[in-house]
């Protein structure tokens, strides 16, 4: 990227100057990082002029801000004095004039320009004329008669062009411009800083002469109208190189000039994360993540909050993670957390790291087995594990560690002793709660509940992320909520009572005076609610009720609020229930929330729409004989067992029921494994993570260690023979069924248009039955797999391991049509070019299979309609309750809501059923359906629901240019003089990596400043910024 003093520019440019798009908007725009621009009127030909040279500062990912004048006429001013809505008449007075696709280069400015408000580049407001001494508009009076364009480069540097511009269509392409320029690193800087003061002034409104607007729906729309197709790029952005940094060429420079820059350039590297105006966004700009509105949200209100202290609740697939890393990053970058540990269950643990690794480029080890284990990068080959002794570990300054290990006695005893964290993430912090239900007197911590508790004076601050809405009971909440420093005032048993009352439709004035006391601490805690929030709350947006009622509720008397007419103590109880602890304390975005703001043109992404299929498979007469030859066996198993050691018994009997549930392939893995156990052939070993139940309710989560024990105990209530005889009859079954079904299902989807298909199941076991029943009747080279295992792919005649970036790739660029996938892969690979999805078997616990689901139903999804089919065996306990719930409530198909709580009972209602008898599951199974219908009715009269009583907001928000970003960083890695002693880049073929050499390495490996190339060959090569071991910090 180029910057301003890199250019010699004239004091002033006129129509003799020759092209003024080639001498002066494409240089002076390539190297800008902000651009703010102010235009005479908004129309189709004004806006195309404004939109000079702009795909260069798009290129240097910059960001512009235009403000437009609007002119109105007398009769419309009229209007307004009268008491028509100004921004409703602004509105309509500029969809009169519509805009013209004819003229083809004003149609490219448009496009460019929508695109680059859809994909937040780009922000229009619209200004007003107006009187200054009564604030009215004025009609027929233009503003801007010296139209002017600011320009920032990365190195804080201004240049501002003004003058009479001509903004008709013949007159910009005929260059009929004149305009002075102004630079802020020459005498003139005086002059540029009034124009820059003036624009500051109107976009914040403050101008006496304008009032400035933000440009409503309507007109936002058919500017949006102009959008090129999904997943294209503008006219103007195709096709063009990416503008080169400049290259340094200096006459012979002396020693003491190298030096200089040398140590000017590593100290800004340093120091820039921390400084304002910019800073706060350089760890973003140097990470291979481009964030969605709701994720910048969520970052600035943790990263502009310091110490960060927030519950992030939303729906699978929206990116908590990415919402957790940007603030992890920018704060380490930023030197303001110095000290952070991440605590995940042990399955996600991996995940967490490639994610951090390949989204962030942090490198953070795994505390595990007494050794730290980095994520084994070409700069760490040979050096990713390393021993620690037990006193030692929490000495890491960013560590990642199992939340279940961590609830450990000798464990918690050794965080207490640590010196205090900067931040603490904890992911799934629902697994974070009371044992033996929700009752205020019985205050019970569970393990990780106790631990997180334990370490409340330990850190500074803390992030809760969870997928699973914290809805069952506000106690739940509040049990969460406390752990980022509630108010004092807000006790359980006040929190409680607050939203029973909430829930009233006329409190009396006591409850009124009760919830009023509460609200008055919010705002003395945090800060008070704006006048514009309360506006936008009142139903009829009317300000004279909003300031009434925000005054009642202000007042230390309570004659106001007993003052209150019915409607308006609805609205003070709406007040009181946004500005509780839910809203500041809780981020929550749903799909339906940003399907919503799709559809209003606020969000470019498309939300795709679910059609969810059930496909009853119905078990052929042998098959079924088995089925129910299992279950009598797992009852009667339970039933003998005393009840003591039921407990351990039931978790082994479960595992059986599940696999069942899966393949009679997967069961026959168990089986033959446990009959090995029971005949001392083979040891009792940890049980694999995909037989460690997952659910929500248990008041504390197994660990692999404590399920081994159930296994043992487990083992001499079991008969060898009996399994003998199941596995016979497994062994016997002809043609499986339920593959038969598969098989139709694959080719009927390819028919309707789905070429790439992911399956799912919860067993590597499973997997390895399909692979080998597919390649019976399609080309093994059209499959991969992923599990815990890694990537697989057929190589003549066995299968091979391949990478997850190989495995990626392939399935990417077309190389296969089914890709078979454990719920190892449910975390970390997101393809949303692939439009169908078929779940194999269906796990107990439903957020699993949003999970899986959540692999191609993400923002940008490339079809609109995307196909999940869900295999059921018919007449069975899953398909009965998964049908009914399907049927209710939509569910994997539609927004649940605050019905959700009632999936979280799921998995214990299938374990119960598991182990009834045969004889008894008919009405057990009838009973188990009734209920779900009568919890059904109750969440949704009662329910609390997290989605009314949450902040939401998916404009991106202004914020300001990085101060560097890869590209210059690109520009030092291949400055030699710029890099330290020892170091050396050398660009490769293909010009997205260099061959870069570390001193005391014996090898070069591979780096990139390319966040594209990164991401499709993270395992491989380093990307070349601060966190990456390759990088000199």
């Amino acid at each position: 990227m180029s910057i301003l003093q890199d250019f010699d520019w004239q004091c002033k440019y006129t129509p003799s100057d020759g092209d003024l798009l080639k001498k002066f908007y494409i240089p002076v725009l390539s190297c800008a990082v902000r651009y703010d621009r102010t235009t005479g009127f908004f129309s189709a030909e004004t806006l195309a002029a404004a939109s000079f040279g702009v795909e260069e500062l798009v290129r240097n990912n910059g960001r512009m801000r235009l403000i437009a004048g609007c002119t109105l006429n007398e009769e419309e001013v009229n209007a307004i004095q009268k008491g028509e809505s100004l921004k409703n008449t602004v509105e309509a007075s500029l969809l009169r004039s519509p805009f013209n696709r004819d003229n083809g280069i004003v149609r490219d400015g448009l496009e460019l320009l929508a695109w680059m408000v859809a994909n937040g580049y780009l922000e229009v407001r619209v200004a007003v004329p107006c009187d200054p001494s009564t604030k009215h508009p004025c009609p027929g009076h233009a503003l801007f008669h010296e139209k002017a364009g600011i320009v920032e480069d990365k190195t804080g540097d201004r240049l501002v062009f003004n003058g009479s511009l001509n903004e008709t269509l013949s007159g910009w392409t005929k260059n009929w411009d004149t305009f002075h320029v102004f630079r802020s690193w020459k005498d003139d800087a005086a002059h540029l800083d009034a124009d820059e003061n003036s624009f500051q002034r109107l976009w914040a409104n403050r101008e006496s002469t304008a009032i400035v607007l933000e440009l409503g729906q309507a007109i936002r729309q058919c500017l949006l109208n102009f959008l090129p197709d999904d997943g294209e790029l503008p006219n103007r952005l195709k096709g063009q190189k990416k503008a080169q940094p400049p290259k340094i060429e200096p006459e012979k420079p002396v020693e003491d000039n190298v030096e200089d820059a040398f140590r000017k350039t590593w100290q800004f590297i340093h120091e820039a994360p921390a400084r304002p105006d910019g800073g706060e966004r350089v760890g973003e700009a140097t990470s291979a993540v481009v964030p969605w509105p709701h994720q910048v949200h969520a970052f600035h209100r943790m990263y502009d909050n310091w110490p960060p202290k927030l519950l992030i609740a939303d729906e699978v697939g929206l990116g908590k993670t990415i919402q957790a890393g940007m603030l992890l990053r920018q704060a380490w970058l930023a030197g303001k957390a110095r000290r952070i540990l991440i605590l995940a269950p042990k399955a996600v643990l991996r995940q967490w790291q490639i994610e951090l690794r390949e989204k962030f480029n942090l490198n953070v080890p795994i505390y595990e087995d007494k050794q730290l284990q980095w994520f084994p990068s070409p700069a760490l080959q040979g050096r990713d594990r390393q021993a620690v002794e037990d006193d030692e570990w929490y000495k890491q300054p960013i560590l990642l560690a199992s939340s279940h290990l961590m609830r450990r006695r000798e464990r918690v005893q050794q965080l207490e002793n640590a010196e205090p964290w900067d931040i603490i993430v904890l992911d799934e912090a629902h697994h974070a709660r009371r044992k033996g239900g929700t009752k205020l007197s019985k205050d019970t911590p569970n393990q990780l509940l106790r631990l997180m508790r334990s370490l409340k004076s330990r850190m500074q601050g803390l992030i809760l992320l969870t997928a699973t809405p914290m809805q069952v009971a506000p106690l739940e909440v509040w049990d969460l909520l406390s752990l980022l420093d509630m108010p004092e005032e807000w006790s359980a048993d006040h929190f409680l009572k607050f939203f029973e009352l909430a829930s009233h439709p006329a409190p009396d004035e006591k409850d009124l005076a009760f919830m009023a006391r509460l609200f008055r601490v919010m705002e003395e805690r945090y800060q008070p609610l704006s006048l514009a929030d309360a506006i936008r709350l009142e139903p009829n947006q009317r300000k004279i009720i909003a300031n009434k009622v925000l005054k009642a509720l202000r007042a230390d008397s309570t004659i106001p609020l007993k003052m209150l007419q019915a409607g308006e103590r609805r609205y003070a109880l709406a007040l009181m229930k946004f500005y509780s602890p839910t809203r500041v304390l809780i981020s929550r975005h749903t799909r339906e929330l940003l399907r919503r703001y799709h559809q209003a043109g606020k969000l470019a992404a498309r939300i795709a729409t679910r059609k969810v299929t059930d496909f009853l498979v119905t078990l052929s007469p042998a098959e079924r004989e088995l089925y129910e030859a299992v279950e009598d066996y797992i009852s009667s198993t339970y039933d003998n067992a005393s009840q003591n050691e039921r407990t351990a018994v039931g978790f082994v009997m479960t595992i059986y029921r599940r696999r069942l549930a899966s393949s009679f392939y997967a069961l026959e893995q168990t089986l033959q494994k446990r009959l090995d156990m029971l005949e001392q052939r083979e040891p009792v070993t940890q049980l694999s993570f995909e037989d460690i139940p997952d659910d929500d309710m248990e008041d504390d989560v197994l660990d692999s260690d404590e399920a081994e024990k159930l296994e043992k105990k487990s083992l001499r209530f079991e008969e060898a023979q009996a399994i003998k005889q199941l596995l016979k009859r497994t062994r016997s079954l002809p043609v499986d069924t339920k593959v038969q079904s598969l098989m139709l299902i694959i080719e009927q989807l390819q028919r309707d248009g789905y070429k790439q298909i992911i399956v799912f199941t919860q067993y590597t076991d499973s997997l390895d039955f399909l692979r080998q029943q597919l390649i019976r009747y399609r080309k093994a080279a059209s499959i991969l797999c992923f599990s815990g295992r890694g990537g697989e792919r057929w190589n003549n005649q066995s299968w091979e391991n391949i990478s997850r970036e190989k495995t990626k790739q392939l399935f990417k660029e077309g190389e296969a049509e089914i890709l078979l996938c454990t719920d190892a892969a449910a975390e970390g690979l997101n393809f949303q070019f692939c439009g169908a999805l078929i779940n194999y078997d269906m796990p107990w616990n439903p957020m699993k299979v949003e999970q899986r689901i959540g692999r191609i139903d993400r923002l940008g999804q490339q079809f609109e309609t995307i196909r999940i089919i869900n295999l059921l065996y018919e007449n069975t306990v899953e398909a009965d309750i998964y049908q009914t719930l399907r049927d209710r409530i939509g569910l994997f198909g539609a927004f649940v809501g605050k019905l959700q709580p009632i999936l979280s009972r799921l998995p214990r209602a299938f374990s119960e059923l598991a182990l009834v008898s045969r004889d008894r599951q008919l009405a057990a199974r009838t009973q188990a359906i009734s209920d779900i219908q009568s919890n059904i009715q109750e969440q949704e009269n009662t329910g609390f629901d997290l989605d009314e009583l949450t902040l939401s907001s998916l404009e991106m928000p202004e914020r300001n240019p990085p101060l560097y970003d890869l590209p210059y960083l690109d520009t030092v890695l291949k400055t030699p003089a710029l890099l330290p002693p020892g170091y050396e880049a050398a660009p490769l073929a293909g010009d997205k990596d260099y061959k870069y050499v570390i001193p005391g390495r014996k090898e070069p490996i591979r780096v990139t400043t390319d966040p594209s190339f990164y991401e499709d060959h993270a395992e491989s090569v380093e990307l070349w910024s601060p966190g990456s071991p390759a990088f000199p910090w």
